[in-house]
C-alpha cells in the first residue's frame, strides 16, 4: 500500500495580497521604542500564518512570538523583508530546516539596507520631485490640480513599488537582495538621489527670492546698484548664499528645524534695521544703508 505524502502547504495570492494591504495601512499603528514596527509585522503575518499553521495552533502561536522581535525599516521599500519572511515560513511549514534565527536574521539583514535605500529614494528624491511639479502647477493661479497631482502620483508610485517589492521578496526568498544587487538597484537609487538634488536646487532657485536695495549715490545721482551688479555676475546669488548657509547650519552644526526657519527672518530684520532706525531718528543717510 502506497504511503500518503503530506500535503504541500502553499500560500495563495490572496493571502499575500491581504498581508500586504494590512502592512500598508497599519505599518506604524502600534509603534513603540522597544519593538518599533514588530506589532504591525505580526499583524501582517496573521493571514499567512493562518494559511500555513491553521491546523497547528501551537506552531501558529510560536510563529507569532517569533515575529514579535525588534523590527524597523522604511515601510515602503523595506517591505521586501516581509515577502522573504513569508517565503521562509512557507518553507518551514513544508518541513524545510528553517530555524527562528534564520528567519529573524534574514529580516534583520534586509531591514537596514532597504531602510537606507528607501529614505534616500522617497523622502529624499520622490517627494521633492512630485512636490516641485505640484507647486509649479499651482503656483501661478492656485490651480487645485497641483495638490491633486501630488496625492494621486505619490499613492500610485508608492503602492506599486511596495506591492512589487513584497512579491519580489516572496518570489526570491533569501536571494532577494542578491537579485536586487544584480539588477542594478543601487545604481538606480543613486541616479534618483542625484535627480532629487537637482530638483531641490531648482525649487530653491524658483521659490526663494532675496534681493538688496543697497546702492551707492552721489547726491541725487545713483552710481551703483548692488543688485544689478550681482545679477550680472550671478543671478540669485543672495538666495543661493542663504540656502547654503542654512544647509551648513542644519547639516554641520545640527540646527533644529525651528531655528533654521527663524534664521532667515533674523537676517532680513538685521538688514532692514538701518532703514527702520533712520526713519525713527530722521536720519536719511542711515536709511540708505538698508541691505534688505
Amino acid at each position: 500500500m502506497a504511503t500518503k505524502l503530506p500535503e504541500t502547504k502553499k500560500l495563495q495570492t490572496s493571502d499575500l495580497r491581504r498581508a500586504w494591504w494590512i502592512w500598508t495601512f497599519f505599518n506604524l499603528s502600534a509603534f513603540s521604542m522597544e519593538r518599533m514596527q514588530a506589532p504591525a509585522f505580526v499583524y501582517m503575518m496573521s493571514p499567512i500564518l493562518k494559511r500555513l499553521y491553521g491546523d497547528q495552533p501551537d506552531e501558529r502561536t510560536a510563529a507569532l512570538k517569533r515575529h514579535m522581535v525588534f523590527f524597523n525599516t522604511e515601510p515602503q521599500t523595506g517591505v521586501i523583508a516581509h515577502g522573504v519572511a513569508a517565503s521562509l515560513e512557507e518553507q518551514r511549514a513544508n518541513g524545510e530546516p528553517i530555524t527562528d534565527e534564520t528567519i529573524n536574521g534574514a529580516k534583520a539583514g534586509i531591514m537596514g539596507p532597504m531602510a537606507g535605500i528607501g529614505d534616500s529614494m522617497i523622502p529624499g528624491t520622490l517627494i521633492p520631485v512630485l512636490l516641485s511639479i505640484g507647486i509649479g502647477i499651482s503656483q501661478a493661479d492656485g490651480n487645485p490640480i497641483g495638490p491633486i497631482f501630488y496625492i494621486v502620483a505619490y499613492l500610485a508610485i508608492i503602492l506599486s513599488l511596495s506591492y512589487y517589492l513584497f512579491m519580489f521578496g516572496y518570489r526570491y526568498g533569501m536571494g532577494a537582495m542578491r537579485q536586487l544587487a544584480e539588477g542594478g538597484f543601487q545604481r538606480i537609487t543613486h541616479s534618483l538621489a542625484v535627480l532629487g538634488l537637482v530638483v531641490a536646487g531648482g525649487v530653491g532657485a524658483g521659490l526663494i527670492t532675496l534681493t538688496t536695495p543697497l546702492q551707492l549715490t552721489s547726491g541725487d545721482t545713483v552710481l551703483l546698484k548692488v543688485q544689478d551688479k550681482l545679477n550680472a555676475i550671478f543671478p540669485q546669488l543672495l538666495a543661493l548664499a542663504l540656502v547654503l548657509w542654512l544647509w551648513n547650519g542644519m547639516r554641520r552644526r545640527g540646527w533644529p528645524i525651528n531655528r533654521a526657519l527663524g534664521m532667515p527672518f533674523l537676517v532680513v530684520f538685521i538688514g532692514f534695521l538701518p532703514y527702520l532706525i533712520g526713519v525713527l531718528l530722521n536720519l536719511p543717510w542711515l536709511q540708505t544703508l538698508r541691505i534688505f
